[in-house]
């Protein structure tokens, strides 16, 4: 058996197919369709939360310039001292 007419085959089958009018999975189509409409999506209240909290933070303005100059100032000039608490060990 050749394999371009296995092909051809195909194609010929498709178009006589599509040129009938009526799709042979008609009610396999429109069952599809509404089982579509009825999934949903529900976010959980921790989601919705972490949605919200994102969006204000994205709207939220901080203006930290001053103290970044002057935390660099401190460390240029040697004046600037850590926070930090030694370990027991040191």
């Amino acid at each position: 058996m050749d394999i371009k007419s296995v092909n051809q085959n195909l194609v010929n089958n498709r178009l006589n197919d599509s040129g009938n009018g009526s799709p042979k999975n008609a009610g396999a189509q429109n069952a599809s369709q509404s089982n579509v409409s009825a999934d949903k999506v529900t976010l959980t209240d921790v989601s919705t939360q972490v949605q919200t909290l994102e969006k204000q933070a994205a709207a939220s303005t901080v203006d930290n310039s001053a103290k970044i100059e002057e935390l660099k100032a401190a460390i240029k000039d040697g004046t600037y001292q850590s926070m930090l608490k030694k370990s027991p060990i040191n």
